[in-house]
């Protein structure tokens, strides 16, 4: 996220572009891959998290991640794990988006979504979910896959109103989810 070019490894894909986006607001955030270099801003961030919306995303309350947690999360070969990072000024860390590659089916993908509170409700995750759907899609990604609380209300209206051909089927505590991605779909996203 926001890593000087020097750092940065060769890109041919678009989304390994760093993009300034303006959410509803006004406000700005710079969207970018997540490298080792985002650590500090993960940790930052992690912290300036409700529980609420920890718990709507891990299922439980996190306010710290163990430092292997880190490792995972800003190590992304590219291929089999990708994560796109947005730094608002400061810096700071407003949200992040992932995908890891199914070991199972490698045109599937399961991704998440998660976006600090003070940066929630102004389509940053809208804008970071189709941009993490553009980066499956251009690695030969066909579907993404999840898994969400029944109860976890904003990030449901999201997927109803954002994803087409959503299918949901509940699985014990949680829904399962799986979307197949279309590729002029996601074009008309990367532009709203």
């Amino acid at each position: 996220m926001n890593v000087p070019q020097s750092d940065a490894a060769p890109t041919s894909r678009r989304s390994e572009a760093q993009e300034t986006l303006v959410l509803d607001d006004g406000r700005e955030v710079v969207v970018a891959p997540v490298t080792p270099a985002s650590r500090p801003l993960i940790e930052r961030g992690i912290e300036r998290v409700s529980a609420e919306s920890s718990r709507r995303r891990f299922f439980t309350v996190r306010h710290r991640f163990s430092d292997r947690e880190l490792d995972e999360m800003t190590r992304m070969d590219g291929w089999r794990r990708f994560a796109l990072g947005a730094v608002a000024p400061g810096p700071e860390g407003a949200g992040i988006a992932r995908f890891t590659r199914s070991a199972d089916d490698p045109r599937a993908a399961e991704v998440a979504v998660l976006v600090v509170d003070a940066w929630q409700g102004v389509g940053l995750g809208r804008r970071l979910m189709a941009r993490i759907a553009h980066a499956a899609l251009e690695r030969g990604i066909e579907r993404l896959t999840g898994i969400v609380l029944p109860d976890n209300d904003p990030m449901l209206g999201m997927l109803r109103r954002h994803a087409p051909g959503l299918a949901l089927v509940r699985t014990g505590d949680h829904l399962s989810v799986e979307v197949r991605l279309d590729a002029r779909r996601i074009e008309a996203a990367l532009r709203a």
